[in-house]
């Protein structure tokens, strides 16, 4: 599988209070971010997590690539790709071979 998810990805407001009772949905913070990504990839067959780190209140890099967990308006966030990091991608390849 390839470091970059091609799935849509989802996740509900009610799942997130379920999971994670100490985050408030409406007032994420970086580190909810990167938490409620880390758990919607984890739910992916093939997801292998090789680095990430906090950006800021909507989005997080995960293995090079950066995500934003996107309101979709339903109850529930969405998770899109919106861009890589080349030399994210690189150190981590460097990490994972060194």
């Amino acid at each position: 599988m390839s470091d970059e998810l091609e799935t849509s990805l989802t996740i509900s407001f009610m799942d997130v209070r379920e999971i994670f009772p100490f985050i408030d949905p409406e007032q994420l913070n970086p580190n909810d971010v990167l938490e409620i990504l880390l758990y919607v990839f984890q739910q992916t067959p093939g997801f292998v997590d090789r680095g990430h780190e906090t950006n800021n209140r909507e989005t997080a890099w995960v293995n090079g690539y950066l995500y934003r967990l996107r309101d979709n308006g339903m109850d529930g966030f969405v998770v899109d790709n919106i861009g890589s990091s080349v030399d994210k991608i690189a150190a981590l390849r460097e990490q994972q071979n060194g």
